[in-house]
Parts: structure tokens; sequence; C-alpha cells
């Protein structure tokens, strides 16, 4: 009879052999270990729902580009309405009727 508990899961050979193998080294190596460890098993686990980064020649940047464009843009498209609109707006003040409207006939 093995007693009335039931074995361990994961083991204790698992957490002594962690030891064995940590216990003489230094903090910083233990911790390098760990990290090296900690990073493979996250990415090997969850890697499949990051986004992979494929920007091109403009790396990291690519985003902070695209959105820099694509602000210009807005921007000028706004600036080109709110002159228009301007324009339009003093034309009338002055009595002219703005350059959208049709010449007077002779």
């Amino acid at each position: 009879m093995s007693g009335p508990l039931a074995p361990h899961p994961v083991g204790i050979k698992f957490w002594t052999s962690i030891w064995r193998d940590n216990k003489d080294l230094p903090y910083n190596q233990i911790h390098a270990k760990f990290q090296n460890w900690y990073g493979h098993s996250f990415h090997r686990t969850f890697g499949k729902y990051f986004y992979q980064h494929r920007a091109g020649p403009l790396g990291a940047f690519a985003p902070i580009v695209i959105f820099s464009v694509g602000f210009k843009i807005v921007t000028m498209y706004y600036g080109t309405l709110r002159d228009t609109n301007a324009a339009v707006d003093a034309a009338n003040a002055y009595g002219q009727g703005g350059y959208k409207t049709n010449p007077v006939p002779k």
C-alpha cells in the first residue's frame, strides 16, 4: 500500500531537482535561468494569441508613421472644407454671392 494520500501530480523529484540545480548558484544566475524559462514557456503557451509583428522596413515605427499620414490627410481635408466654407461666408458678407454661384447674365 502506498498510503491514504494520492501521489503528487507533479512529483517530488521535480521540486528537489530544481533545488539541487540552483542551490549553489548566485542569485543573478538563478534569476537569468528563471527569466529564460519563463519567457520561453510564456511565449510557447500564449504566443498564438499575440499579433505577429510584420511591420516591414519601418519596423516598430510603422504604426506611428501610418497614423501620422492618416492624421495629416484628415487634417488637410478638414482645413480645405473649413477654408472653402469660410470663403463662401466672406463673399456672402460682402454681397458677392461666393464662388459657387452662377455668374449674373449680361
